[in-house]
């Protein structure tokens, strides 16, 4: 018997239009209504998952930057907390300036950016579109090395992002020789950084000794190399149909596509 559903966001839950599907919705309300709890467990801040979170009728703690942060879905208080040491974010956004590469920093529930760019850009259009209350702060400053060195808040990811996957691949690997951080991909156009040992493997952890479930009662559900550690640490993993290589191989079971509700055909299979 399943007990909880860990469900990464982007390239998961949502389809491509970044949209919760009705099928997925319907079939995470019965779940609940069987009294499985379902964990929004994603990459993004706790900014930009809440109001997926709320779409899917969930009060349960909300897993946001990979692991580095739990939340409580109503209140917003931290529950756990791994951030990066601020030496660490300095030595990285001087690697990514150095190759030229995108690159945006969170500190607390703020986005930090030196211009608007691919995610920066995307969350400022979405802002538009959004009340007040789910809108993710977004900050452009002339320095974030300043905003980082002047910050009394450890900064909890940094996030880089390039359409030009050579240099990606290069700008990752000299930052993977910090031994301090760990690094880790969302999307196939980027590498985000976080504290070493962050996961959303050691998140769920932390939830399921919090509700005393055990690690065979968990499903993971997830696309990106980020859903690693949960899809392994979960008494099942499951991988989306448009999964990389690596969560397809490292998953239990292969469900439908974020666009074809494998959400929802996942939770039909196993715990509806």
């Amino acid at each position: 018997m399943y007990k909880l559903v860990a469900i990464d966001l982007d390239g998961t839950l949502l389809n491509s239009g970044k949209i919760v599907s009705e099928r997925n919705k319907e079939a995470i309300k019965r779940a609940i209504e069987k009294g499985i709890k379902i964990i929004v467990c994603s990459g993004r801040i706790y900014a930009g998952a809440k109001g997926f979170a709320r779409q899917i009728y969930t009060n349960e703690p909300l897993v946001a930057c990979n692991g580095a942060v739990i939340k409580d879905i109503d209140t917003g208080e931290i529950l756990y907390s791994n951030s990066l040491r601020h030496d660490d974010c300095l030595e990285v956004i001087e690697i990514c300036r150095a190759k030229g590469i995108y690159f945006h920093v969170y500190i607390d529930d703020t986005m930090y950016t030196e211009k608007l760019g691919f995610s920066s850009l995307y969350y400022w259009k979405r802002n538009q579109e959004l009340p007040e209350k789910d809108r993710v702060d977004i900050r452009v400053v002339e320095s974030l090395r300043q905003v980082v060195k002047s910050s009394s808040t450890p900064p909890s990811k940094v996030v880089a992002i390039s359409e030009d996957p050579i240099m990606l691949s290069c700008t990752r690997k000299h930052i993977e020789e910090i031994s301090t951080i760990s690094v880790m991909s969302s999307n196939y156009d980027n590498f985000e950084v976080v504290n070493h040992g962050v996961s959303k493997a050691k998140a769920l952890s932390f939830i399921s000794e919090k509700f005393g479930i055990k690690r065979e009662e968990i499903i993971a559900i997830g696309d990106n190399e980020n859903d690693y550690s949960m899809i392994q640490f979960a008494g099942i993993g499951i991988a989306m149909g448009n999964a990389e290589e690596i969560i397809k191989n490292a998953a239990d079971y292969i469900t439908l596509t974020n666009n074809e509700d494998g959400v929802a055909h996942a939770l039909n299979k196993f715990v509806l």
